[in-house]
């Protein structure tokens, strides 16, 4: 997905490739970006990717207007799960539709942890078919995959939320593989997925309302 390779191991490990892994994806590479600023991660990655229910989510939401395209691409284009996740916060809080594939892309590579609750997050703010079916494609493999514990929960309540929003049923196609997968994560429920995954949802509305121009 990204040129990474002249990252040490210790470097990976930090920017969040914690575990290894092969899949079956054809993901282009991200186009090549420039380092981030000490002023970029200060202004935008520092106060996003601890989450959007930080005070200082608040301060980017009321300077959106700066968050163009460039700085969300080259935010998802740092193979660093705090950059990607605070552009992936972007691109949702923006309604940038346009990053469809970027994130699709990064959540099916799933290169670096953490980051890709975020890009479930964005893709059902999107909500369009191509958004959906990157959400489906990530169930449909990595529901099989129980060594690996990413964000097929996310993914998930995601998708349940969407059902939600439009009436439909499309999370049961999932079913099956979804149960088995319960078997490795005792203790886990869809239900409480769906919840935490609506506040997430509901403070990107929040934060949206008090942008400049909302």
């Amino acid at each position: 997905m990204t040129d990474d390779a002249h990252l040490t191991a210790l470097q990976r490990h930090v920017a969040g490739a914690t575990v290894g892994h092969a899949h079956p994806f054809a993901v282009p590479p991200l186009p090549p970006q420039e380092p981030l600023t000490a002023a970029l991660r200060d202004d935008w990655v520092r106060p996003l990717y601890m989450g959007l229910h930080r005070p200082e989510a608040l301060a980017c939401a009321q300077r959106l207007a700066q968050a163009d395209d460039a700085l969300i691409a080259r935010l998802l284009g740092q193979f660093d799960w705090r950059s990607r996740m605070a552009g992936a916060y972007l691109a949702a809080l923006t309604q940038r539709s346009a990053f469809t594939d970027q994130l699709g892309g990064l959540l099916l590579a799933s290169e670096v942890c953490y980051a890709g609750s975020a890009y479930c997050l964005a893709l059902a703010v999107f909500d369009t078919p191509d958004s959906r079916d990157y959400l489906h494609r990530y169930l449909a493999h990595y529901l099989r995959q129980p060594q690996l514990h990413f964000e097929q929960t996310q993914a998930m309540a995601a998708i349940a939320y969407l059902d939600g929003q439009h009436g439909s049923a499309a999370a049961a196609r999932h079913a099956p593989a979804w149960n088995a997968f319960l078997a490795s994560r005792p203790g886990e429920a869809l239900d409480n997925a769906l919840a935490a995954f609506s506040v997430g949802m509901d403070r990107l509305r929040t934060l949206r309302a008090v942008a400049p121009g909302a």
